[in-house]
């Protein structure tokens, strides 16, 4: 039997059942193109709105949901949740133009499968495609960079918490645990007393404190302030 060249980027047998959903209809018609050429995907729908792509999905079952997220337009996130919730044997590919981890983190969250940034070229899209339709997952090479980066950065700040605010808000902090009241440290920063609350509010989110007192003694412990101030 002849073997197939090393580039042919044929998935695998039987025809992995393929739905596409974007809003932009070239796109839609390109990639469909590209898929039925491999002769071992069979796109079932094409859908141009989130409404028509579950309802697809539900109708069709396909294997895989090849959805869209666009910074304007459909909501590929809520659309992933929904197939996600409804058709739960469909496994689901994002291809995005938002490659920032928290978009990554939203998209898995919802349901995805893999995560494609929507300028790939047409081999990674093809090869993503078959790493999700034998049950794996799959992100860009870029997109998994930067969310290595990320979670890095984050093992970071759990070791250093004080990484997480910024100059103003440690300035913030320092004046509160000081003892100053709102009006006193915004007069000191040259700041409004509703801005100096929002960089409190802020930090308690950060750092995991309910209160004032909160802010006060991890000030305390970090070496902010001393317990003489």
């Amino acid at each position: 039997m002849e073997r197939r060249a090393a580039k042919d980027f044929t998935i695998t047998n039987p025809p992995v059942r393929t739905l596409i959903a974007d809003n932009q209809a070239v796109l839609v018609d390109t990639m469909q193109v590209l898929l039925t050429s491999l002769g071992d995907v069979e796109v079932v729908g094409c859908a141009f709105d989130e409404v028509d792509a579950v309802d697809l999905t539900v109708k069709l079952r396909p294997d895989i949901a090849i959805i869209a997220v666009n910074v304007l337009g459909m909501n590929g996130i809520e659309t992933a949740r929904q197939i996600r919730k409804l058709a739960p044997a469909t496994r689901i590919l994002i291809l995005s133009m938002l490659p920032g981890p928290e978009h990554v983190y939203t998209a898995f969250r919802a349901g995805a499968d893999g995560y494609v940034i929507k300028d790939a070229r047409a081999a990674e899209v093809v090869d993503a495609l078959r790493r999700i339709s034998k049950g794996k997952r799959y992100m860009s090479e870029a997109v998994s960079n930067l969310v290595v980066g990320d979670m890095a950065a984050q093992r970071g700040a759990a070791r250093d918490p004080l990484s997480l605010l910024t100059q103003r808000e440690r300035d913030v902090l320092r004046l509160t645990a000081e003892g100053n009241s709102s009006a006193a440290s915004a007069k000191f920063l040259g700041l409004s007393p509703k801005t100096v609350e929002s960089y409190r509010s802020r930090m308690m989110r950060k750092l995991e404190v309910r209160n004032v007192t909160g802010l006060v003694k991890f000030a305390i412990r970090h070496g902010i302030v001393s317990l003489d101030s």
